[in-house]
């Protein structure tokens, strides 16, 4: 049985050098001041923007932006210097990051400048998503979820109920804040929460409850809830076919909203068994997930298996985030300053120097 927890920054682990016990407070070490971008990079996340414009965010509130492809980039002064972990957009001019102590910055001009906004809490956030330009959501350490409903101006928290059903009573009380790493909505109604100890958070009223989803993943020889891995991210095509990636490189697939999830398998003579942090699903099948490694897997439509994807080259550190803008453009942004384009939906990948 496992019986370790993954500190608030796990998935960061190889980036911050940090191995910690239940949800420590971490002080992050300061690095040397970059001009842009110096090998020792750590990118969290990448947000495509059109075939051309990305934003890439990381360490030390660092925001960096490409209107080309990645031939040249822009650094986009931030009012902080925490650690940045999640982008998205509710449309083009509106848009959020979440990150380090509770930060929360947001953009009204397409992500060329951006303004704190109290979000009332300062524990960790790892993921925000908005609804919409007026109902955003995010989430993070010790099953913290803080919501808007008027774009921001006012954030409050919201509690989500935790169940013991699965759950072994000599554990049942190191589950009851599971850290949350990832939220995600398909719709204005449907929406999902990953995180610790396999945790599944299904919303199908805005997010007002929460029910858990991730008692169908028990079997296989996983018997107990604290048995199962965690999952760092997921990603939805619509209100029904969604896939989260997680630890031991699971992939857990659903077809019907969450309603049952199964393992998917990646068909592979030698295992991947680093963790996976960032899944992306195209609405005809086809996906990509990255992770700890250098670890790149995608499959073809349908439902076509898993595979190692072949990149053209080696890479050995982490990767966080991968997103594409269609079809053909895609992005992937990880440790050691990695950030790699696609312009044919993933046959080949080219670095950039940022």
């Amino acid at each position: 049985m496992r019986t370790m927890r993954w500190a608030p920054l796990v998935l960061f682990s190889m980036a911050l050098g940090i191995t910690a016990g239940c949800h420590p407070e971490v002080e992050l070490p300061p690095l040397p001041e970059a001009k842009i971008s110096i090998i020792g990079d750590r990118f969290f996340d990448v947000k495509a923007l059109s075939p051309e414009r990305a934003l890439i965010i990381g360490y030390r509130g660092k925001i960096l932006e490409t209107s080309d492809s990645g031939r040249t980039w822009n650094v986009i002064q931030t009012p902080t210097d925490r650690a940045l972990y999640s982008i998205r957009f509710a449309d083009a001019q509106n848009g959020w990051i979440c990150g380090q102590g509770g930060l929360i910055l947001a953009t009204k001009d397409g992500g060329k400048t951006w303004t704190a906004q109290k979000s009332n809490t300062d524990l960790y956030l790892f993921a925000i998503y908005p609804v919409s330009a007026t109902h955003v959501v995010a989430a993070g350490d010790k099953s913290t979820l803080v919501e808007t409903t008027d774009g921001g101006a006012t954030w409050q928290p919201r509690k989500i109920a935790q169940s013991r059903e699965g759950v072994s009573e000599d554990i049942a009380l190191a589950v009851q804040d599971p850290i949350f790493y990832d939220i995600e909505f398909a719709d204005d109604k449907n929406g999902w929460i990953v995180g610790e100890f396999g945790t599944i958070r299904h919303t199908s009223d805005g997010g007002a409850t929460w029910t858990e989803q991730q008692k169908t993943l028990l079997g296989g020889g996983i018997v107990d809830m604290f048995d199962l891995p965690t999952l760092f991210g997921v990603h939805f095509v619509n209100n029904q076919e969604g896939v989260a990636v997680g630890l031991e490189g699971k992939i857990a697939h659903t077809h019907d909203g969450g309603n049952t999830w199964a393992f998917d398998k990646i068909d592979e003579a030698v295992a991947v068994e680093d963790p996976l942090y960032s899944p992306f699903m195209f609405p005809d099948g086809r996906a990509w997930a990255v992770g700890s490694g250098g670890e790149v897997v995608n499959k073809d439509a349908g439902n076509a298996p898993w595979h190692r994807a072949k990149l053209g080259m080696r890479l050995f550190t982490w990767l966080r985030s991968v997103d594409f803008f269609d079809q053909n453009n895609g992005w992937i942004v990880g440790g050691f300053g990695t950030i790699l384009k696609t312009k044919d939906g993933g046959k080949t990948w080219t670095p950039s120097l940022a």
